[in-house]
């Protein structure tokens, strides 16, 4: 399809926050909480000239009114919601598409999340159902090879269970109750989910962000995109282009989501893959500015992180830093607070 362009402008808000008495987050770093590290799952994003915080952020507590109605995906809910999203479907896999979008970080938000358990089937019914385009998993295998959707390498945080996903069979770690006791709405009913089980859930709906960081077994990966029929609503999304050419050499008809950090390795990654250009790029939110240019001229379209511009929204209501990633060039911003994104594009005219 044609090339879409977003339009309008915003400034970026350059504010500091600091949160005391702030527990560590995993995915933070304490140096700067808008600096993107090596892992962008791992660190919080990086917008112009934000200033060091001096602490992470705590899991978010809820709003006193949930951003979105539990019924619709929540235990009670009678299943997956329909697609709401105004995004054509084709845009979803098009570099070409220049529309705003969003991606939900671990289904509706990780640790800054408001809405809904993180990496829980609830979490991308959520998603479906506030609009989001693109949710991003966490696959790990379980002792018996299983694909289940964890983001850390234990299932202490996020269950009220202990140990090692690897060291687990399925059936242990279906067996844990989640950690959902500050989140409005009925989980009683959700468990650990497998990767199978939310590409059956988002297929037609989201289009699923696969990140192959946490594991090597790419056999597993598109053995469960095959498995669940998501060849079309699947990205396979990695750091490692040798783990995208075993994938493609398994599935040639993926599609990809290659990390590249720096402007050196951006070249590298489309010359890599030339002359098919990925479906999606992702870089550092700090080198949007940088490195925009150079990948939109080379036909690539950019995903970036925007964690730190999620604790600036959610603590003092300031959205313009999410539009100014789009306008130096970003097409789709993974957030941990989707409804704050969409409800900024909206308020714009965007959305």
């Amino acid at each position: 399809m044609a090339a879409c362009d977003a339009g309008g402008s915003a400034d970026a808000v350059d504010a500091l926050v600091v949160i005391p008495d702030a527990a560590p987050d995993p995915d933070a770093t304490a140096a700067d909480p808008d600096a993107t590290a090596a892992d962008p799952d791992a660190a919080p994003d990086a917008a112009p000239d934000a200033a060091p915080d001096a602490a992470p952020a705590p899991d978010a507590a809820p709003p006193s009114a949930p951003p979105l109605d539990p019924g619709l995906f929540d235990c009670t809910a009678a299943g997956p919601p329909e697609r709401v999203s105004p995004t054509p479907v084709a845009c979803l896999t098009d570099p070409a598409c220049r529309l705003p979008q969003v991606a939900g970080h671990r289904g509706c938000g990780g640790q800054l999340g408001v809405i809904a358990p993180e990496d829980s089937l609830a979490a991308y019914r959520a998603a479906i159902a506030l609009g989001v385009d693109y949710v991003e998993t966490d696959p790990r295998p379980t002792a018996d090879g299983v694909l289940v959707n964890m983001h850390d390498d234990t299932v202490d945080r996020t269950t009220w269970g202990t140990g090692a996903v690897d060291q687990m069979t399925l059936a242990e770690i279906r067996a844990l109750d989640l950690r959902t006791d500050r989140f409005a709405g009925d989980f009683a009913c959700e468990r650990v989910p497998t990767l199978v089980e939310i590409l059956q859930t988002c297929g037609g709906r989201a289009m699923v962000l696969i990140d192959a960081n946490k594991t090597d077994r790419v056999d597993l990966l598109v053995g469960a995109i095959q498995e669940a029929d998501a060849l079309d609503w699947a990205v396979f999304d990695t750091s490692d282009l040798a783990k995208i050419d075993a994938a493609l050499a398994l599935e040639p008809g993926l599609h990809i989501m290659p990390r590249p950090d720096t402007l050196e390795d951006l070249n590298a990654a489309l010359d890599h893959f030339a002359p098919r250009v990925p479906e999606i790029v992702e870089i550092p939110a700090d080198r949007v500015a940088e490195l925009a240019p150079v990948a939109l001229a080379r036909g690539a379209r950019l995903f970036t992180d925007v964690f730190g511009a999620d604790v600036v929204a959610g603590q003092l209501g300031l959205t313009d830093r999410y539009l100014a990633y789009y306008d130096q060039g970003a097409a789709i911003l993974q957030t941990d607070r989707p409804d704050l994104i969409l409800g900024a594009l909206r308020a714009a005219g965007r959305r």
